[in-house]
């Protein structure tokens, strides 16, 4: 989740797990089930190495980039009926 700095405009982006503010790398953790996306959330990385110990996977992204990796591209797909 991004929002806007009000006193410099310049984009900040908070943890959708814990709601804190993602200082340095941020990670994008996910669960499918049988192609089926569960879980999909960008997160700090303290939120991160509680995702890896569960198991879940976990990859750094590059937030000033916002651009979707090729597996999040091909596994992103439209509800049906939704």
């Amino acid at each position: 989740m991004d929002r806007v700095c009000q006193q410099c405009g310049e984009l900040i982006s908070v943890c959708q797990h814990c709601g804190e503010l993602i200082i340095g790398d941020a990670y994008r953790v996910t669960k499918e089930d049988q192609g089926i996306p569960l879980l999909d959330l960008v997160v700090c990385s303290l939120c991160s190495m509680e995702a890896k110990r569960l198991r879940l996977h976990t990859e750094e992204i590059n937030l000033r980039n916002n651009q979707v990796s090729v597996r999040n591209r091909v596994s992103h797909r439209p509800r049906l009926g939704i």
